[in-house]
């Protein structure tokens, strides 16, 4: 089986997108919390996006991730006003998704296949909603990382990159990718 190594991925995502980040990730350095994930259930989007809560797997995602070796969060800056926000944030949210996508595919077919990606937020691929009956993209969506009970912002503030709500003036788009 093929090795990729973080340096391969960083180089692939600056390929895709110049002004997106890579930061690697040390497993030890998720702060997984359980209050995150109830923060779902006040979301519009609970029980209405198939990549959301109470839709995805119930599993331990904590000891789950913990089985790959390597993993990059990948997240881009974007700067934004009030005439740009509701633009911002769903393009935003496409863009990295998008990356995402694009290096699952470069893992493919560099002869890998356990891989996993997450996205920041919930998934807006579909430009009308989610399927009434099924998910309409089951292949490109996917789960947002809060979901996985992620607290971004302490993870981040964790490794020197601050996070600040309300989003005024910059707001943050991120994923993860992970892979053996």
């Amino acid at each position: 089986m093929a090795s990729i190594a973080i340096d391969d991925i960083i180089r692939k995502v600056k390929e895709f997108d110049e002004n997106i980040n890579v930061l690697p990730v040390e497993f030890d350095d998720l702060i997984f919390e359980l209050s995150v994930k109830i923060n779902c259930f006040y979301c519009g989007r609970y029980n209405n996006n198939w990549k959301c809560p109470p839709r995805i797997p119930d599993i331990d995602y904590k000891t789950m991730m913990h089985e790959f070796k390597n993993a990059v969060f990948v997240y881009k800056v974007f700067s934004i006003n009030e005439k740009n926000k509701d633009t911002i944030r769903n393009d935003s949210t496409n863009q990295i998704h998008k990356g995402l996508l694009n290096l699952e595919k470069y893992l493919y077919d560099n002869n890998l296949s356990n891989y996993l990606s997450f996205i920041g937020g919930s998934c807006k691929l579909c430009k009308t909603g989610c399927g009434k009956e099924k998910c309409n993209n089951p292949y490109l969506a996917r789960i947002p990382l809060e979901a996985t009970g992620i607290n971004i912002v302490k993870t981040f503030e964790k490794k020197g990159i601050s996070i600040t709500f309300p989003v005024v003036t910059e707001m943050k788009r991120i994923g993860i990718i992970l892979w053996n």
